[in-house]
Order: structure tokens, then C-alpha cells, then sequence
């Protein structure tokens, strides 16, 4: 079993996909191609091409990139309508940024799982010592300011894990430039692909399945705006607005 069945098959990825039709049209089309990329890339996989698999893949990322910001869009985000999902370089920013606050995550311990009792996704995490159980939302999570009182965006959190600015947007730059530079040759060679292609097929299913629930997130929610994914849009936003900086 390749990696992408081993995640597509755990009950949380069937829930997500069980509830894409609950997306407004644009986001839904969006996060369904998303999946059948995916797919596709668990095919190809098993015949023996890593490489055209790690593409669909990567394909697949964006397009869930794509249904993350047209859903923020059709809910109200006004941070969201700053993004152009046809910008791969907009695309690469929002993929690196649900990838690292993964990482950040990782301090509260947390565990998601399927609740039969509530058919919804329930989150297990650590804080101040304790261990929580709530369900599964973007609500449970955002940054705050000495005072208690919600930041704007997690910029300088997001800076600091790559060191400075210019490693950030170089990072973005290796994203945005992933498929072709797996894909395509160059006057010097062509390419070989990933060294460990199933890290790499992994890692965009998960991405992609993050980025399609916290979708489905934002409709549930879609009566409020959920102040992480305020943070997370104007953050996006900051980076994008450096990468255009000469």
C-alpha cells in the first residue's frame, strides 16, 4: 500500500472527502480535483514513475490551495480577495505556510480523529499541562500578543522558522518552481526527481487534506470569521507582498 492510500483510507481523510459537497461550488470543484490528483499520483506511483506522481501530487496542493482560498473568499475574508490562486508564486506562500504551522502545532501534541458520536472530526491537544478534547476546528488556535489580545498575522513567527526574510521567500521560490523542476529538462540534464519520493507524496496528501478541511471549516463557521484564519490570510498576504519586493 503506497503512502497516499495509507492516508486517504484512515477514517479523518474519508470524513474530509465525505463532506466536500457541503463547499460552495467554487471551493468544492477546486478541493475534488485536489483529490483526484491525488489519485492519480497514488496510480502512477504504484506503476513505477515517481516523478509524473510527485507532479500530480504537487498539482494536487494547489488545488487544494485554490478551494482553501476561494471558500475564504465566498466567506467573507477580505484578506482572501488579495490572493490570486492563478499566482503560483501566491499558490507556493499559502502550500509553505499550512505546512509550517503543522510544525508549530507539534508543541501542543496534537491528534485528530473521527467521533462517530458527532460524524466530526474531534482534536486531541496539550496545554498548561493538560489534555483537551474538543472538535476539530481552526477555531481552537491563534496568536495573541503579550496582552492576551489577537494579532493581526503570525509574520514574524513564520520568519523566525526560516532564519531571516530572504530564506522564507527563497523557500516559497523552491515551492513555486517544484513542478517544472521535476518535470522538465534543462540545457544541462533532466531531472531525477525526488530522492525520497514517498516523503514527498505524503507530505502534499496531508497538505492538501489540511488545507480541504480547514475549508470546511470556514463554511461550517461561515456566520463568523475565525480570527486563524484571519491571521493566517494577512500573513499570506505579507509574504506575497515581499516576494514582489526588487
Amino acid at each position: 500500500m503506497s503512502v497516499i492510500d495509507e492516508i486517504m483510507q484512515r477514517e479523518t481523510a474519508v470524513w474530509i472527502n465525505g463532506q466536500i459537497n457541503e463547499l460552495p461550488d467554487r471551493a468544492k470543484f477546486r478541493a475534488s480535483s485536489a483529490l483526484r490528483s491525488l489519485q492519480w499520483a497514488n496510480d502512477i506511483y504504484e506503476s513505477g514513475m515517481p516523478i509524473p506522481a510527485c507532479f500530480c501530487a504537487l498539482h494536487a496542493t494547489e488545488e487544494a490551495v485554490s478551494a482553501f482560498i476561494s471558500c475564504a473568499k465566498v466567506c467573507g475574508y477580505s484578506g482572501a480577495k488579495m490572493i490570486n490562486i492563478k499566482d503560483h508564486a501566491a499558490k507556493a506562500t499559502v502550500s509553505l505556510m499550512a505546512q509550517k504551522v503543522s510544525g508549530m502545532l507539534l508543541q501542543y501534541k496534537v491528534a485528530v480523529g473521527f467521533d462517530p458520536r458527532t460524524d466530526a472530526l474531534a482534536v486531541r491537544y496539550a496545554l498548561d499541562g493538560k489534555t483537551l478534547f474538543n472538535e476539530a476546528s481552526t477555531k481552537l488556535f491563534h496568536f495573541h500578543d503579550g496582552q492576551g489580545s489577537i494579532r493581526p498575522d503570525f509574520y514574524e513567527e513564520l520568519v523566525n522558522m526560516f532564519g531571516d526574510v530572504d530564506e522564507l521567500k527563497a523557500a516559497v521560490k523552491i515551492g513555486q518552481e517544484a513542478r517544472n523542476e521535476i518535470f522538465y529538462a534543462t540545457s544541462a540534464g533532466y531531472p531525477t526527481g525526488f530522492n525520497k519520493p514517498e516523503e514527498s507524496l505524503g507530505r502534499e496528501c496531508q497538505i492538501s487534506l489540511g488545507l480541504i478541511w480547514a475549508a470546511l471549516d470556514m463554511k461550517a463557521n461561515e456566520n463568523e470569521l475565525i480570527p486563524f484564519i484571519v491571521q493566517a490570510l494577512q500573513t499570506a498576504n505579507i509574504v506575497i507582498a515581499e516576494l514582489k519586493k526588487k
